[in-house]
Protein backbone atom coordinates (compact mmCIF):
# COMPACT_ATOMS: atom_id res chain seq x y z
CA UNK A 1 0.00 0.00 0.00
CA UNK A 2 2.79 2.78 0.64
CA UNK A 3 4.79 1.32 -2.35
CA UNK A 4 1.56 2.21 -4.19
CA UNK A 5 0.83 5.41 -2.22
CA UNK A 6 4.51 6.69 -3.05
CA UNK A 7 4.46 5.65 -6.88
CA UNK A 8 1.01 7.88 -7.23
CA UNK A 9 2.49 10.78 -5.48
CA UNK A 10 5.74 10.63 -7.85
CA UNK A 11 3.45 10.48 -10.78
CA UNK A 12 1.58 13.45 -9.74
CA UNK A 13 4.67 14.98 -9.31
CA UNK A 14 6.25 14.31 -12.41
CA UNK A 15 3.25 15.72 -14.12
CA UNK A 16 2.93 18.76 -12.22
CA UNK A 17 6.69 19.40 -13.31
CA UNK A 18 5.79 19.13 -16.97
CA UNK A 19 2.58 21.02 -16.57
CA UNK A 20 5.06 23.59 -14.96
CA UNK A 21 7.67 23.74 -17.38
CA UNK A 22 4.40 24.01 -20.23
CA UNK A 23 3.26 27.22 -18.65
CA UNK A 24 6.92 28.84 -18.71
CA UNK A 25 7.49 28.21 -22.45
CA UNK A 26 3.65 28.76 -22.85
CA UNK A 27 4.15 32.64 -21.18
CA UNK A 28 8.10 32.97 -22.98
CA UNK A 29 6.52 32.23 -26.77
CA UNK A 30 3.68 34.81 -25.98
CA UNK A 31 6.47 37.22 -24.81
CA UNK A 32 8.60 36.22 -27.95
CA UNK A 33 8.72 40.06 -28.65
CA UNK A 34 10.01 41.63 -25.68
CA UNK A 35 12.04 39.02 -25.05
CA UNK A 36 14.01 39.20 -27.80
CA UNK A 37 16.88 41.57 -27.07
CA UNK A 38 17.68 39.47 -24.10
CA UNK A 39 17.68 36.35 -26.05
CA UNK A 40 20.72 38.59 -28.11
CA UNK A 41 21.56 39.15 -24.82
CA UNK A 42 22.27 35.66 -23.76
CA UNK A 43 23.70 34.77 -27.49
CA UNK A 44 26.30 37.55 -26.94
CA UNK A 45 27.15 36.02 -23.58
CA UNK A 46 27.65 32.68 -24.74
CA UNK A 47 30.09 33.95 -27.41
CA UNK A 48 32.21 36.77 -25.56
CA UNK A 49 32.43 34.04 -21.95
CA UNK A 50 34.77 31.93 -23.58
CA UNK A 51 37.02 35.51 -23.66
CA UNK A 52 36.45 36.73 -20.95
CA UNK A 53 37.20 33.49 -18.95
CA UNK A 54 40.33 33.44 -21.17
CA UNK A 55 40.88 36.98 -19.98
CA UNK A 56 40.40 36.53 -16.07
CA UNK A 57 43.12 33.52 -15.85
CA UNK A 58 45.72 36.10 -17.46
CA UNK A 59 45.23 39.23 -15.32
CA UNK A 60 47.54 39.97 -12.86
CA UNK A 61 47.65 38.96 -10.23
CA UNK A 62 47.06 35.91 -10.90
CA UNK A 63 44.68 33.37 -8.43
CA UNK A 64 43.88 36.69 -6.89
CA UNK A 65 41.24 39.37 -6.20
CA UNK A 66 38.59 37.25 -8.72
CA UNK A 67 36.24 39.44 -8.30
CA UNK A 68 37.81 42.61 -9.28
CA UNK A 69 39.72 40.34 -11.80
CA UNK A 70 35.92 39.50 -13.49
CA UNK A 71 35.02 42.96 -13.20
CA UNK A 72 38.62 44.34 -15.16
CA UNK A 73 38.05 41.43 -17.93
CA UNK A 74 34.53 41.93 -18.52
CA UNK A 75 34.84 45.75 -18.79
CA UNK A 76 38.19 45.08 -21.38
CA UNK A 77 36.54 42.46 -23.49
CA UNK A 78 32.75 44.25 -23.57
CA UNK A 79 35.10 47.57 -24.86
CA UNK A 80 36.57 46.09 -27.43
CA UNK A 81 33.53 44.49 -28.73
CA UNK A 82 31.95 47.56 -29.23
CA UNK A 83 34.89 49.24 -30.86
CA UNK A 84 34.96 46.75 -32.61
CA UNK A 85 30.73 46.77 -33.27
CA UNK A 86 31.14 50.94 -34.38
CA UNK A 87 33.74 49.97 -36.60
CA UNK A 88 31.51 47.59 -38.40
CA UNK A 89 28.45 49.72 -38.55
CA UNK A 90 30.86 52.81 -39.90
CA UNK A 91 32.59 50.69 -42.28
CA UNK A 92 28.99 49.17 -43.52
CA UNK A 93 27.51 52.52 -43.39
CA UNK A 94 30.30 54.32 -45.69
CA UNK A 95 29.44 51.29 -48.03
CA UNK A 96 25.95 52.01 -48.16
CA UNK A 97 26.21 55.37 -48.25
CA UNK A 98 28.68 55.61 -51.06
CA UNK A 99 26.44 52.92 -53.16
CA UNK A 100 23.19 55.47 -52.45
CA UNK A 101 25.10 58.34 -53.72
CA UNK A 102 26.25 56.85 -56.21
CA UNK A 103 23.27 55.12 -57.47
CA UNK A 104 21.35 58.55 -56.88
CA UNK A 105 23.68 60.41 -59.20
CA UNK A 106 23.63 57.22 -61.79
CA UNK A 107 19.46 56.47 -61.59
CA UNK A 108 18.11 58.47 -64.60
CA UNK A 109 20.83 57.17 -66.90
CA UNK A 110 19.46 53.41 -65.45
CA UNK A 111 16.34 54.49 -65.47
CA UNK A 112 16.51 55.86 -68.91
CA UNK A 113 18.35 52.44 -69.82
CA UNK A 114 15.74 50.16 -68.07
CA UNK A 115 13.24 52.19 -70.17
CA UNK A 116 14.61 51.83 -73.15
CA UNK A 117 15.34 48.30 -73.15
CA UNK A 118 11.94 47.31 -71.74
CA UNK A 119 10.62 49.31 -74.90
CA UNK A 120 12.73 47.17 -77.01
CA UNK A 121 11.52 43.99 -75.57
CA UNK A 122 7.78 45.42 -75.43
CA UNK A 123 8.03 45.77 -79.28
CA UNK A 124 9.38 42.59 -80.03
CA UNK A 125 6.59 41.05 -77.43
CA UNK A 126 4.35 43.27 -79.25
CA UNK A 127 4.96 41.23 -82.54
CA UNK A 128 4.44 37.53 -81.21
CA UNK A 129 1.24 37.88 -78.94
CA UNK A 130 -2.00 38.19 -80.26
CA UNK A 131 -4.28 41.73 -80.22
CA UNK A 132 -6.50 40.55 -77.48
CA UNK A 133 -3.65 39.43 -75.03
CA UNK A 134 -1.25 42.80 -75.34
CA UNK A 135 -4.47 44.28 -74.72
CA UNK A 136 -4.61 43.13 -71.32
CA UNK A 137 -1.20 43.05 -70.35
CA UNK A 138 -0.88 46.61 -70.91
CA UNK A 139 -4.17 47.19 -69.09
CA UNK A 140 -2.11 45.26 -66.29
CA UNK A 141 0.84 47.69 -66.82
CA UNK A 142 -1.27 50.82 -66.33
CA UNK A 143 -2.41 49.66 -63.25
CA UNK A 144 0.72 48.89 -61.70
CA UNK A 145 2.02 51.97 -61.29
CA UNK A 146 -0.93 53.09 -58.96
CA UNK A 147 -1.14 49.62 -57.10
CA UNK A 148 2.59 50.23 -56.09
CA UNK A 149 2.17 53.52 -55.18
CA UNK A 150 -0.75 52.55 -52.91
CA UNK A 151 1.63 49.60 -51.69
CA UNK A 152 3.94 52.17 -50.69
CA UNK A 153 1.66 53.97 -49.28
CA UNK A 154 0.14 51.40 -46.89
CA UNK A 155 3.85 49.99 -46.46
CA UNK A 156 4.88 53.32 -44.65
CA UNK A 157 1.41 53.68 -42.87
CA UNK A 158 1.52 50.57 -41.03
CA UNK A 159 4.96 50.62 -40.07
CA UNK A 160 4.45 53.71 -38.18
CA UNK A 161 1.57 52.61 -36.65
CA UNK A 162 3.40 49.45 -35.18
CA UNK A 163 5.98 51.81 -33.73
CA UNK A 164 3.91 52.20 -30.42
CA UNK A 165 3.30 48.48 -29.96
CA UNK A 166 7.22 47.79 -31.01
CA UNK A 167 8.08 50.22 -27.74
CA UNK A 168 8.94 47.55 -25.06
CA UNK A 169 11.48 45.60 -27.74
CA UNK A 170 12.96 49.02 -28.63
CA UNK A 171 13.67 49.48 -24.28
CA UNK A 172 14.80 46.00 -24.11
CA UNK A 173 17.55 46.33 -26.63
CA UNK A 174 18.41 50.26 -24.89
CA UNK A 175 19.02 48.30 -21.91
CA UNK A 176 20.78 45.10 -23.82
CA UNK A 177 24.32 46.34 -22.72
CA UNK A 178 23.57 46.32 -19.15
CA UNK A 179 22.05 43.35 -19.16
CA UNK A 180 24.87 41.68 -21.34
CA UNK A 181 27.76 42.91 -18.37
CA UNK A 182 25.33 41.54 -15.12
CA UNK A 183 25.39 37.73 -17.45
CA UNK A 184 28.74 37.96 -17.89
CA UNK A 185 29.44 39.05 -14.29
CA UNK A 186 27.63 36.27 -12.85
CA UNK A 187 28.02 33.45 -15.73
CA UNK A 188 28.79 30.34 -13.64
CA UNK A 189 25.96 31.17 -10.94
CA UNK A 190 23.35 31.15 -13.53
CA UNK A 191 23.03 27.42 -13.29
CA UNK A 192 23.05 26.96 -9.43
CA UNK A 193 20.27 29.67 -9.77
CA UNK A 194 18.20 27.11 -12.19
CA UNK A 195 18.88 24.34 -9.75
CA UNK A 196 17.75 26.04 -6.62
CA UNK A 197 13.69 26.47 -7.95
CA UNK A 198 13.56 22.52 -8.28
CA UNK A 199 13.41 19.70 -4.93
CA UNK A 200 16.32 18.07 -3.73
CA UNK A 201 15.01 15.05 -6.12
CA UNK A 202 14.77 17.07 -9.18
CA UNK A 203 17.82 19.18 -9.20
CA UNK A 204 19.86 16.72 -10.98
CA UNK A 205 17.70 15.93 -12.94
CA UNK A 206 17.19 19.73 -13.97
CA UNK A 207 20.80 20.36 -13.90
CA UNK A 208 21.07 17.39 -16.82
CA UNK A 209 18.41 18.79 -19.03
CA UNK A 210 19.69 22.41 -18.76
CA UNK A 211 23.10 21.34 -19.36
CA UNK A 212 21.43 19.24 -22.79
CA UNK A 213 19.86 22.17 -23.77
CA UNK A 214 22.63 24.24 -23.66
CA UNK A 215 24.81 22.04 -25.34
CA UNK A 216 22.36 21.50 -28.32
CA UNK A 217 21.75 25.33 -28.41
CA UNK A 218 25.67 25.45 -28.44
CA UNK A 219 25.86 23.30 -31.26
CA UNK A 220 23.21 25.79 -33.28
CA UNK A 221 25.17 28.46 -33.09
CA UNK A 222 28.22 27.15 -33.86
CA UNK A 223 26.78 25.46 -36.77
CA UNK A 224 25.04 28.43 -37.96
CA UNK A 225 28.58 30.47 -37.66
CA UNK A 226 30.26 28.12 -39.58
CA UNK A 227 27.55 28.34 -42.51
CA UNK A 228 27.85 32.67 -41.89
CA UNK A 229 31.89 32.26 -42.20
CA UNK A 230 31.31 30.16 -45.90
CA UNK A 231 29.47 32.76 -46.89
CA UNK A 232 31.03 35.89 -45.89
CA UNK A 233 34.03 34.55 -47.49
CA UNK A 234 33.06 33.73 -51.00
CA UNK A 235 31.15 36.96 -50.76
CA UNK A 236 34.22 39.03 -49.60
CA UNK A 237 37.10 36.85 -51.85
CA UNK A 238 34.53 36.75 -55.25
CA UNK A 239 34.29 40.52 -54.83
CA UNK A 240 37.35 41.59 -54.49
CA UNK A 241 38.92 39.29 -57.19
CA UNK A 242 36.28 41.65 -59.32
CA UNK A 243 37.39 44.75 -57.91
CA UNK A 244 33.89 45.79 -56.46
CA UNK A 245 34.40 48.06 -53.78
CA UNK A 246 33.86 47.60 -50.00
CA UNK A 247 34.90 43.76 -50.03
CA UNK A 248 35.29 43.54 -46.45
CA UNK A 249 31.83 44.99 -45.66
CA UNK A 250 30.07 42.88 -48.49
CA UNK A 251 31.69 40.01 -46.96
CA UNK A 252 30.46 40.77 -43.20
CA UNK A 253 27.25 41.35 -43.83
CA UNK A 254 26.83 38.77 -46.08
CA UNK A 255 28.36 36.06 -43.04
CA UNK A 256 25.71 38.46 -41.42
CA UNK A 257 22.22 37.90 -42.93
CA UNK A 258 23.09 34.32 -44.07
CA UNK A 259 22.42 33.66 -40.35
CA UNK A 260 18.81 34.80 -40.78
CA UNK A 261 16.89 31.70 -42.40
CA UNK A 262 15.16 31.49 -45.13
CA UNK A 263 15.21 35.21 -46.05
CA UNK A 264 19.41 35.98 -45.43
CA UNK A 265 20.12 34.93 -49.33
CA UNK A 266 17.69 37.21 -50.27
CA UNK A 267 18.94 39.98 -48.32
CA UNK A 268 22.30 39.10 -49.19
CA UNK A 269 21.37 38.94 -53.05
CA UNK A 270 19.71 42.34 -53.00
CA UNK A 271 22.10 44.30 -50.70
CA UNK A 272 25.35 42.96 -52.67
CA UNK A 273 23.58 44.14 -56.26
CA UNK A 274 22.37 46.86 -55.39
CA UNK A 275 25.94 48.06 -53.95
CA UNK A 276 27.65 46.14 -57.31
CA UNK A 277 25.45 47.94 -59.33
CA UNK A 278 26.04 51.20 -57.80
CA UNK A 279 29.78 51.22 -57.64
CA UNK A 280 31.11 48.34 -60.56
CA UNK A 281 27.69 48.18 -62.70
CA UNK A 282 30.38 46.48 -65.39
CA UNK A 283 30.61 43.54 -62.80
CA UNK A 284 26.50 43.08 -62.08
CA UNK A 285 26.15 39.75 -63.97
CA UNK A 286 29.47 38.34 -62.10
CA UNK A 287 28.42 39.46 -59.20
CA UNK A 288 25.13 37.49 -59.76
CA UNK A 289 26.58 34.57 -60.82
CA UNK A 290 28.92 34.41 -57.69
CA UNK A 291 26.06 35.09 -55.72
CA UNK A 292 24.23 31.58 -56.55
CA UNK A 293 27.83 30.17 -56.40
CA UNK A 294 28.38 31.15 -53.04
CA UNK A 295 24.41 29.31 -52.10
CA UNK A 296 25.22 26.13 -54.11
CA UNK A 297 28.71 25.79 -52.00
CA UNK A 298 26.65 26.73 -48.66
CA UNK A 299 24.12 24.28 -50.14
CA UNK A 300 26.86 21.49 -50.37
CA UNK A 301 28.60 22.11 -47.22
CA UNK A 302 25.44 22.84 -45.20
CA UNK A 303 24.25 19.14 -45.44
CA UNK A 304 27.71 17.40 -43.76
CA UNK A 305 27.68 20.19 -41.15
CA UNK A 306 23.97 19.69 -40.45
CA UNK A 307 24.71 15.99 -40.09
CA UNK A 308 27.81 16.46 -38.13
CA UNK A 309 26.14 18.83 -35.50
CA UNK A 310 22.39 17.23 -35.96
CA UNK A 311 22.09 13.49 -36.46
CA UNK A 312 18.77 13.46 -37.94
CA UNK A 313 17.85 12.08 -41.02
CA UNK A 314 17.29 14.78 -43.66
CA UNK A 315 13.93 13.78 -44.13
CA UNK A 316 12.95 14.44 -40.50
CA UNK A 317 14.79 17.85 -40.61
CA UNK A 318 12.96 18.78 -43.40
CA UNK A 319 9.64 17.71 -41.54
CA UNK A 320 10.36 19.15 -38.26
CA UNK A 321 11.05 22.71 -39.82
CA UNK A 322 7.89 22.63 -41.81
CA UNK A 323 5.76 21.78 -38.95
CA UNK A 324 7.76 24.32 -36.84
CA UNK A 325 7.04 26.87 -39.64
CA UNK A 326 3.17 26.17 -39.38
CA UNK A 327 3.59 26.42 -35.82
CA UNK A 328 5.33 28.93 -35.27
CA UNK A 329 6.14 30.87 -38.28
CA UNK A 330 9.39 32.47 -38.55
CA UNK A 331 10.33 31.72 -35.45
CA UNK A 332 9.09 28.04 -35.55
CA UNK A 333 11.48 27.38 -38.46
CA UNK A 334 14.07 29.09 -36.50
CA UNK A 335 14.14 26.85 -33.27
CA UNK A 336 12.39 23.76 -35.03
CA UNK A 337 16.20 22.06 -35.34
CA UNK A 338 17.84 22.72 -31.93
CA UNK A 339 14.51 22.36 -30.02
CA UNK A 340 13.61 18.97 -32.02
CA UNK A 341 17.24 17.67 -31.07
CA UNK A 342 17.17 18.63 -27.76
CA UNK A 343 13.59 16.82 -26.96
CA UNK A 344 15.30 13.90 -28.62
CA UNK A 345 18.16 13.63 -26.10
CA UNK A 346 16.11 14.54 -23.29
CA UNK A 347 14.38 11.61 -24.41
CA UNK A 348 17.06 9.66 -24.47
CA UNK A 349 18.71 10.92 -20.72
CA UNK A 350 15.70 9.35 -19.08
CA UNK A 351 15.47 6.06 -21.12
CA UNK A 352 18.64 5.08 -20.06
CA UNK A 353 18.28 6.25 -16.21
CA UNK A 354 14.88 3.52 -16.84
CA UNK A 355 17.24 1.06 -18.53
CA UNK A 356 19.75 1.43 -15.95
CA UNK A 357 16.88 1.24 -12.74
CA UNK A 358 15.67 -1.95 -14.56
CA UNK A 359 19.12 -3.54 -14.79
CA UNK A 360 19.86 -2.80 -11.42
CA UNK A 361 16.53 -4.21 -10.10
CA UNK A 362 17.29 -7.81 -12.42
CA UNK A 363 20.44 -7.88 -10.73
CA UNK A 364 18.94 -7.78 -7.09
Amino acid sequence: MMAQQSQSRKVWISILIILGIAVVLWLCWISMPVLVPFLVGILLAYLLWPLVAWLEKRLPPRGREKNSKRVAAVVIIFLVFSILLVVFITYVGAAVVAASVELGERAPDIITGVTSKAGEWLKIIQGTLPPDLMAKIQQALAGAGPAAGKFVQDFLVGSIAVIPSKIPTITGFITLPFFLIFVLLKYERYGQYFNDIFPAKVAGHATQILKIFGDQMGRYIRFQIIMAAVAGLLIFAGTAVLGVPYAAALGAVAAFVQMIPILGPFVLAAFVLVVTLALKPDAILWVLGLIILTQVIVAIVQGPMQEKHFPLDPAVIMVLMTVGGFIGFYWGVILALPMAATVWDIYKYFRDLSRAKQLETGAT
